[in-house]
């Protein structure tokens, strides 16, 4: 199967502008005003930080997913095994971050801004439906976080092994995948790392791993156009 060098390109621009997203997801909610009880948290909807990550968190899954599949059809010919594998992590992720976020756009935050009008017993029945939604959230994203995982490492592996930008691009998926584990066992309350060490290993990981990858899928689209 031959894939177009446009397609490629596209995957690069994706995993670029993926790491800006990632950034952007990071660092809005430090612009979040306190939520100390329930009606703050209501009321968070109105925020403009709040709305803007809300949309680039809904955003960012498919721009990751495109430069993952950019990635596993390079590597298709030479680790079909691990290419395969890294793609179904990648899909189980991007599945269940986008529901997460389109439970909470499209129900969850129809709820806050119904809290100020709404009488007793609406509120009630949204704080129910608020616990509801935390709960299923939080089942979504430990699935989320396997999916993840395994994406990162398949897919990391193989470019490891490809040698050149690929390899340093890898060794970042790689860990990548060891900071998603570390957070899975957090959830689970075994913690591997320090709380400390995960708050500023993030940013220090996923942003330029995610425009290292964009480089090489350039450098990619660039040698299928030479052919």
């Amino acid at each position: 199967m031959n894939v177009n060098a446009r397609f490629f390109r596209m995957a690069a621009v994706c995993s670029l502008l993926s790491s800006v997203t990632t950034l952007l997801l990071i660092f809005l909610p430090e612009w979040f005003a306190p939520a100390p009880d329930f009606a703050a948290r209501m009321a968070r909807v109105h925020e403009t930080a709040y709305q803007l990550r809300s949309w680039v968190y809904l955003l960012h899954p498919f721009l990751v997913f495109t430069a993952a599949m950019g990635i596993a059809l390079a590597l298709r010919l030479r680790a079909p095994g691990l290419a395969i594998a890294g793609i179904a992590g990648f899909l189980l992720w991007a599945f269940n971050e986008i529901g997460q976020q389109g439970l909470t756009l499209f129900a969850f935050d129809r709820w806050r801004l119904a809290w100020d009008g709404a009488d007793a017993a609406t509120r009630e029945a949204i704080r129910i439906n608020t616990h509801l939604y935390d709960g299923i959230w939080d089942g979504m994203y430990m699935v989320l976080l396997i999916g993840f995982a395994i994406g990162n490492a398949c897919l990391g592996s193989a470019l490891v092994a490809a040698g050149g930008l690929a390899r340093a691009a890898g060794g970042f998926m790689l860990a990548a995948c060891a900071l998603t584990l570390a957070l899975f066992f957090n959830e689970l309350n075994l913690p591997l790392l320090p709380a400390a060490v995960l708050d500023w290993s993030y940013p220090a990981i996923q942003p330029l791993g995610r425009a290292l990858i964009g480089v090489w899928l350039w450098r990619i689209a660039r040698d299928a156009d030479a052919h």
